[in-house]
């Protein structure tokens, strides 16, 4: 056997405290946190992979702890094993930096209250600091970590699907709303490629920092608990669904919002899960899917620390607790105190492991404070019900007959409380709501049930016989038995025979669930204007909802048109910002079609108001005439222009034509005045009018009358601008170019790239260049030194996808053009394929604006064309001119009469 070499050690102890990028947000988040931040903001890129920032306003690290700060098993919250039963902190163990340091690329700039500057150190994979320098950013923290699980392909690898680096992205969200939710004076950013995602203001209290994280709506049916005990101190605060409440405000069918928090740690703890899940379901039992579904929460246990351990896993989500049983006992009392008992619970019928709230009496000093108290049981007993409050001051000092007995009697039948418990439950309830009796108004009438009487020790029994008679129990006041279940059967009504029921005449509004008592309007899809259906317009949402329908259906088949829209709405809140605007165009295009369409329907109703003045004609006469019919007769003229097959040009009538004054002298008159101004040069370019047909414009240029194509105006104006600014997106590449002599076509080229515009080095000592020359056109280039120029490395790491066979070759031309025609800005330096792509845009978006553009559109691009297109460059891209010659205003009238006859 032999010892791990020290880095392979680190490696596979870092790898194990550090999963995932969710791993190291939640310990620079939780370090933060321990700082005494009120701000905090996460910004991620590439979902984490490529670098990961949390910066905060803490106290910052003191520059005497700055050595050994991402050395491992360096802490300042602990000093030795017993302080952790005293833990107040988040992180103990001094692992996560030193962790992280070995997985990534880490720089921390910090500064405290007492440093004049903050200062950014650089550290290797041993936590080791190898540089620092100067930053200009304020007190307190802030650790960017890059190139994450660089060393580890296997781990980075399994982040190569989109829906992976979607999901964690998800989990990092969750994992701050849980922070968000239980520091309401933290403020929270999360961001991902400079996007934000999602952020939180400071606020004043919990309930407000829930409507920050859940929203309005869901924290609107909830309401705060609280409960605490002094033996075993436990404390527990929050807010919980109201019974019956709304399914889709208030849960959601996976656990990311159900949050549990001990001592303010989030912690996932899968008994308190199951026994909320289960007194929440028992009370929306008229909903089938609420079983299959988790509630809105936010629970805080409140324990000693010595009670308390929260070293199991290396993320500290799950801790154990040293009074489970009491814990889940009291969890369980305050979930009762507010749902009432839960009527799938095991321990109340079976007597499992865990002594439930039902079989064991609630210490004294427990105080549950709901705002509603709901119903529990009822023994449905009148006489019990007035002597309730009776029985219990007897039995104050002596032993219960019925608390001796067996604990299935007690589990069967009724509720064991202490008398003091009750006293202040049933004072704030109503007299017809909730009756909780104490097992000492019960009494078996077996034989051997006296005999405990005799002595406290003994255990009473019920045999068969008298369980099956009902003979088991009876009441002590008037004797007789009580029946395990007993039957009302509703009175017979005399009046009608004694065939139909009181119940079902007494009360109107207790009716049959599946009878429907008045019509409910119905929403349709198509809208009747003017005798045509138009389909309505569809939302954004609804586009996505009618794509995911199919997918929720077939993960959950036995899903719910109600669930399914619940699914739809999660998922649509997760969307992506990209896949978000596609649906929001659908929406924009089919509303635009419906306006079409509504307009076109208007129009033609008007056409059918004759005929409906004649149907209404017609009709006044058959009631003047006294003739019956079953059905109105058709109106076929109404109908053959509903329906004619001939287009609505040739059904119309004939336009009128109305002559009007025209003659060459006041159009010439009227040309001057527009063409000329105190001389007889030309001003310029004029609009005279639009011709409809052709989509072009009549313009008058000093004496000559054209024809202009504004289009080809704007195709030019937007190649022109696209060569000037358009910068092409990089991607980045798998495996990155070098670059050398011979493959850009000798060493004067490789000067030329040398000497191009560069940014400072990054921390690891790689050069990017930033030319706009060589960005704008797509590539990403890195220059990595070395102490000589044939250890210099220079690398293409990135270059555009949008146009095929785009590589090497163009940045070859992009430098002879530099060299040969010392081309100095981006329009200059652009490859042809590139020129050709952006043509191809041009037009793209030239065909995009609206056929009819008005007088104020034509004279703004008559202006930009002015400014930016040259006198000899009048021409679009396909090399067609702008404007087309019409004639010549002639000045005198021999010049008129000499065109009208050369004309003729």
């Amino acid at each position: 056997m032999k010892a791990l070499p020290a880095e392979t050690v680190r490696l596979l102890c870092s790898s194990q405290v550090i999963t995932s990028v969710l791993n190291v947000v939640k310990e620079l988040t939780e370090n933060s946190l321990d700082a005494g931040s009120s701000s905090l903001e996460v910004k991620l890129d590439n979902y984490g992979l490529d670098r990961i920032e949390v910066r905060d306003n803490g106290s910052g690290i003191k520059a005497t702890d700055v050595p050994v700060m991402a050395v491992k098993h360096y802490t300042s919250k602990i000093s030795c094993h017993e302080d952790l039963e005293r833990l107040e902190s988040y992180g103990f163990r001094g692992e996560a930096l030193a962790s992280i340091c070995a997985i990534s690329e880490v720089v921390i700039t910090t500064k405290t209250a007492d440093d004049d500057f903050s200062i950014q150190y650089s550290v290797d994979h041993n936590g080791q600091i190898i540089s620092q320098k100067p930053s200009h950013l304020g007190e307190g923290t802030t650790v960017c970590a890059a190139n994450l699980f660089k060393n580890l392909p296997v781990r980075r690898q399994y982040y190569s699907n989109t829906k992976k680096c979607k999901e964690e992205l998800k989990r990092v969200q969750n994992l701050l709303l849980a922070y968000a939710a239980i520091k309401p004076e933290l403020r929270i950013t999360l961001s991902h490629n400079k996007a934000v995602v999602w952020q939180k203001s400071r606020v004043s209290d919990h309930r407000t920092a829930l409507m920050a994280v859940l929203g309005a709506a869901s924290v609107a049916n909830m309401l705060p608990v609280q409960h605490h005990q002094e033996q075993p101190e436990i404390g527990i605060d929050g807010f919980l669904p109201k019974p019956g409440s709304d399914l889709n405000s208030t849960s959601s069918y996976t656990p990311d919002k159900t949050f549990i928090f001990v001592n303010s740690r989030p912690v996932h703890q899968k008994e308190i899960l199951k026994l909320i899940k289960q007194y929440y379901t028992s009370a929306q039992s008229n909903n089938e899917s609420a079983s299959r579904r988790y509630p809105f929460l936010m629970m805080n246990i409140t324990i000693p620390a010595s009670t308390v351990d929260v070293n199991l896993t290396p993320d500290k989500t799950e801790v154990m607790l040293q009074n489970k049983e009491e814990v889940l006992l009291a969890v369980e009392t305050m979930l009762i105190s507010l749902y009432g008992y839960s009527t799938g619970d095991d321990n109340l019928k079976t007597g499992g492991n865990r002594p439930s709230a039902s079989s064991v009496d609630v210490p004294e000093h427990t105080n549950v404070v709901v705002p509603t108290p709901t119903t529990d049981v009822s023994l449905n007993d009148p006489e019990l019900l007035e002597d309730s409050s009776t029985n219990a001051d007897k039995q104050d000092g002596e032993p219960s007959t019925a608390n001796t007995s067996s604990s299935s009697i007690s589990e069967d039948w009724v509720i064991n409380r202490s008398s003091s418990d009750f006293d202040s439950i049933n004072s704030s309830l109503p007299a017809d709501d909730v009756v909780m009796n104490s097992a000492a108004d019960l009494n078996c009438n077996s034989p051997k049930a006296s005999k405990s009487d005799s002595g406290p020790g003994q255990e009473s029994e019920v045999s068969a016989e008298s369980w099956s008679t009902g003979r088991a129990f009876s009441n002590q006041i008037t004797g007789e038995c009580l029946e395990p279940v007993k039957l009302h059967f509703p009175k017979a009504n005399k009046d009608l025979g004694g065939t139909e029921p009181t119940s079902t005449r007494s009360s109107p509004s207790k009716r049959p669930s599946n009878v429907i008592m008045e019509k409910m309007a119905k929403l349709t899809a198509y809208e009747l204007i003017s005798n045509r259906s138009v389909r309505q317009p569809s939302s954004a949402f609804s586009l996505f909802e009618q794509d995911t329908r199919l997918q929720v259906l077939q993960e959950t088949p036995r899903a719910s048109p109600q669930d399914v829209t619940t699914a739809a709405k999660e998922r649509w809140e997760s969307l992506g910002e990209e896949d978000r605007k596609k649906y929001e165009s659908k929406a924009e295009k089919s509303l635009n079609a419906y306006n079409l369409q509504r307009k076109r329907a208007t129009e033609g109703g008007g056409q059918c108001g004759e005929g409906k003045k004649q149907m209404s004609a017609e009709s006044s006469l058959n009631k003047a005439q006294g003739v019956k019919r079953k059905a109105p007769l058709a109106n076929q003229q109404a109908l053959d222009k509903l329906f004619s097959s001939q287009p609505s040009s040739k059904r119309s009538l004939a336009k009128l034509s109305k002559p009007l004054p025209f003659s060459i002298a006041t159009l010439k008159q009227s040309l001057n005045l527009l063409s000329y101004q105190n001389s007889s040069s030309a001003q310029g370019l004029r609009l005279v009018n639009r011709l409809a047909s052709h989509g072009a414009w009549v313009v008058l240029c000093g004496r000559k009358l054209m024809l202009l194509n504004p289009f080809r105006v704007e195709e030019a104006l937007l190649f022109k601008r696209l060569l000037k600014n358009n910068i092409l997106p990089t991607v980045r590449q798998q495996t990155p170019v070098l670059l050398t002599d011979g493959l850009l076509g000798g060493p004067e080229y490789m000067d030329v790239l040398l000497n191009m515009e560069k940014d400072r080095a990054c921390f690891n000592g790689d050069i990017y260049f930033t030319d706009p020359r060589l960005v704008a056109n797509g590539f990403e280039i890195r220059m990595i030194p070395g102490s000589s120029s044939s250890e210099r490395h220079v690398e293409v790491t990135g270059m555009a996808d949008c146009m095929p066979f785009f590589g090497i070759g163009d940045l070859r031309e992009i430098l002879k053009a530099i060299k040969v025609r010392d081309a100095k800005t981006v329009e200059q330096c652009r490859p042809l394929k590139v020129s050709n792509y952006l043509e191809s845009e041009a037009v793209r978006l030239a065909r995009q604006l609206p056929l009819n553009l008005s007088r104020a559109d034509v004279t703004n691009t008559l202006c930009r064309m002015k400014k930016e297109l040259e006198e000899e460059s009048r021409v679009c891209i396909h090399g067609r001119p702008f404007f087309h010659d019409l004639v010549t205003i002639p000045e005198t009238e021999q010049e008129a009469l000499q065109i009208m006859s050369s004309s003729c």
